[in-house]
């Protein structure tokens, strides 16, 4: 496993030194850190996913946040933002964003009883129910449709392109599921930083990028194959040998971020702790991003006595998934 932010910029950005590995039960390529060459057909989409162009989204997503709130301050106090925000609202925006037609409750439903990660026979437990929709074609918005805007370009390699194109969506599910609920539960546990954010609205974007970069989600990328001897910071990794990376070490590299286990802020900006490379974990971290600047101020403005309903210590997580998260955030106001 590689750890420091360094080491992992250096080896899994050459596609010359690693390839991702296609051997039985490793994680898709699609699920973290990737070295490999975007094949011809992404090159195009990667523009589509940075920050700016989701920016067109942030009024849609907006009033998709307020009408998930409105429903969740008309229902029961206390709440789980499990079931009254997370799953709901990364359903509702990735529906928004990808431009599909799918029922965004059979994904909130999915989200919420999504099976861990290892388990043999449902790696995909999401995936599957949404390729039905690929295959017949998606709708030609931005982030999706550029993939058919070359018709004759219907697989990538050896992979169907609605197989190819449903790994970005359910990544962008997941992070942003996950990051629906640690964001709003660092939060709560660091009233200072929230205050200071509900003072001056311009925080919220470095308040994103911090949160981020406190909780990435996941702990390690797929695994990938060495195509030559490595020797990062003396230990020997040789040709053929697996590898991994860990964005969570990364994010936490002490060179690059001082006391990693602070949150703040008002750290100096080290450049963003999300390395995954290629189309879906770009879009993953930039939409996760995007969407904490929308719902982390409007759900403290609607209820500025929200807290948790229980003990920190005594929030069950999901450490098995690939994506960290609670099981279960009730919550008070």
């Amino acid at each position: 496993m590689i750890s420091r932010r360094d080491d992992i910029l250096r080896i899994f950005t050459d596609p010359g030194l690693v390839r991702p590995s296609h051997a039985a039960g490793a994680p898709s390529p699609a699920a973290g850190i990737n070295g490999e060459a975007r094949p011809p057909v992404a090159r195009p989409a990667s523009e589509y996913v940075a920050m700016q162009a989701l920016e067109p989204h942030r009024a849609a997503i907006g009033k998709r946040t307020d009408r998930v709130l409105d429903a969740m301050e008309s229902g029961n106090n206390p709440a789980d933002l499990v079931e009254q925000l997370a799953a709901p609202l990364a359903a509702a925006v990735c529906r928004e964003v990808f431009g599909l037609s799918f029922d965004p409750h059979a994904l909130r439903n999915r989200l919420v009883l999504e099976e861990p990660a290892a388990h043999p026979t449902t790696r995909h437990p999401v995936l599957n129910s949404l390729t039905e929709h690929f295959r017949d074609g998606p709708a030609h918005t931005d982030v999706a449709g550029v993939w058919f805007t070359a018709p004759q370009q219907r697989t990538v390699g050896t992979e169907p392109l609605h197989t190819t194109l449903t790994g970005p969506l359910v990544r962008c599910a997941k992070s942003l599921f996950s990051a629906l609920l640690t964001g709003p539960f660092t939060l709560l546990l660091h009233q200072k930083p929230l205050r200071e954010c509900l003072r001056d609205p311009v925080l919220w974007r470095a308040a994103a990028g911090e949160l981020r970069r406190y909780h990435p989600g996941t702990v390690l990328g797929p695994v990938h194959v060495a195509l030559e001897d490595l020797e990062p910071h003396g230990t020997l990794i040789e040709a053929g040998d697996t590898v991994c990376a860990s964005p969570l070490g990364a994010a936490w590299d002490e060179e690059h971020y001082p006391t990693p286990a602070k949150f703040d802020i008002h750290r100096p900006v080290a450049g963003s702790a999300d390395l995954r490379m290629g189309l879906g974990p770009i879009a993953d971290g930039a939409l996760s991003r995007l969407v904490l600047t929308i719902v982390c101020p409007a759900l403290f403005e609607r209820f500025p006595r929200l807290r948790l309903a229980v003990d920190e210590h005594e929030i069950p997580w999901r450490n098995d998934l690939t994506f960290i998260r609670p099981a279960c955030l009730p919550v008070a106001w």
